[in-house]
C-alpha cells in the first residue's frame, strides 16, 4: 500500500536537501487540519442525501422490473425464501383469542411454485393433504401486507380437465400484468396464456404443477389458458378470469360420478393427477 506522507526517494538528491525536504513534508502532514466551512459540510450532506435518494429510486425501479419464477424450493432466491417464512408465520396460531381459519399444514419443503412480479410475490404449496397459497406485497424489499388461503383436496388424484388454476394475481381487476399458479395433468406438454391482444406467455411445467408470469402488462379480461399435448394438438381452452371453481364442463371419475360440477349435459372424464 502507498504511504501518502512518505517523501519522494532521496537517492538522487544531495543529502542535506533530502533531509530538509523530508522534515518539511512530515511537518506539513502532521500539522493541524484545516477548518472546513460549515457551508461546505451542509453541501456535502445534501449531496449524500441526493445520492441516497437516487439509490433508493433505482432500487425501487429495479424491483418493479423483477421477474422470478421458481418451480421448487431449490430455485428460491433470498427474497422468495423470506416470503415463504413470512407466509408460514401468517398461518401460525395467534394469541389474541380471535377465531382462526383452519389452514392446510405445510412446510418449506412443500413449496411447489413461487413467483415474484415486481413488488408482488405468490407462493403455492402442494402436498398430500391439500394446497395453500399466499400473496404478499413488498415495500422496500420487505413484506408489508399479505393474505393466505387454500383447502384440503376434495379429489386430490383428479383434475377438472388438463389444468386447474389455484392462484392468480393481477395488477388490475381483470388484466394488466398477471402471474398464475396451478396444477396440470400428464397430458399437458405445453400451457400458454393468450393475452387477448395477440401476445402469449408460455408457462413453466414441473412435476404436475405450472407457473407463469406474463411478459407484458397487456393481459385482457378475455385472456385464456390453452393446453397442448405432446403432438402440439390443443386439448383444452378456458378463460383465465373466471372463478377458480367454475369449470367449462362437469367432470366425472372412472365410475361415472360427477366430482367437479360444471355445464352439462355431457360431462368429460376427469384427468388423473400424480405428484
Amino acid at each position: 500500500m502507498t504511504d501518502l506522507i512518505e517523501p519522494p526517494a532521496d537517492r538522487d538528491l544531495p543529502p542535506a536537501r533530502a533531509a530538509r525536504m523530508r522534515a518539511e513534508l512530515l511537518a506539513t502532514a502532521r500539522g493541524p487540519r484545516p477548518r472546513i466551512s460549515r457551508r461546505l459540510l451542509v453541501a456535502a450532506a445534501a449531496v449524500l442525501t441526493l445520492v441516497a435518494a437516487v439509490a433508493v429510486t433505482s432500487q425501487v425501479r429495479h424491483e418493479d422490473r423483477t421477474r422470478i419464477l421458481a418451480m421448487s424450493p431449490a430455485e428460491l432466491d433470498p427474497s422468495l425464501r423470506r416470503a415463504v417464512q413470512y407466509c408460514l408465520e401468517m398461518t401460525a396460531p395467534r394469541d389474541d383469542g380471535a377465531p382462526e381459519p383452519e389452514f392446510v399444514p405445510v412446510s418449506p419443503a412443500d413449496v411447489s411454485i413461487a413467483a415474484r412480479r415486481g413488488s408482488w410475490i405468490q407462493v403455492l404449496w402442494l402436498n398430500r393433504t391439500g394446497h395453500l397459497s399466499c400473496d404478499l406485497r413488498l415495500d422496500s424489499g420487505k413484506p408489508s401486507s399479505g393474505s393466505v388461503g387454500g383447502e384440503r383436496w376434495p379429489h386430490r388424484g383428479w383434475l377438472p380437465g388438463p389444468v386447474q388454476r389455484l392462484s392468480l394475481s393481477s395488477t388490475e381487476a381483470d388484466g394488466g400484468s398477471v402471474s398464475v399458479l396451478g396444477r396440470v395433468s400428464a397430458r399437458v406438454d405445453r400451457l400458454v396464456l393468450e393475452h387477448g391482444t395477440g401476445r402469449t406467455t408460455t408457462a413453466r411445467l414441473r412435476a404436475g404443477a405450472f407457473g407463469l408470469i406474463s411478459r407484458t402488462d397487456d393481459v385482457r379480461k378475455d385472456a385464456e389458458l390453452v393446453s397442448y399435448d405432446a403432438a402440439g394438438r390443443e386439448i383444452d381452452r378456458r378463460r383465465l378470469f373466471q372463478h377458480s371453481e367454475q369449470f367449462p364442463h362437469c367432470y366425472t371419475d372412472p365410475a361415472g360420478t360427477v366430482i367437479y360440477d360444471g355445464p352439462g349435459p355431457r360431462c368429460l372424464p376427469a384427468d388423473p393427477w400424480t405428484r
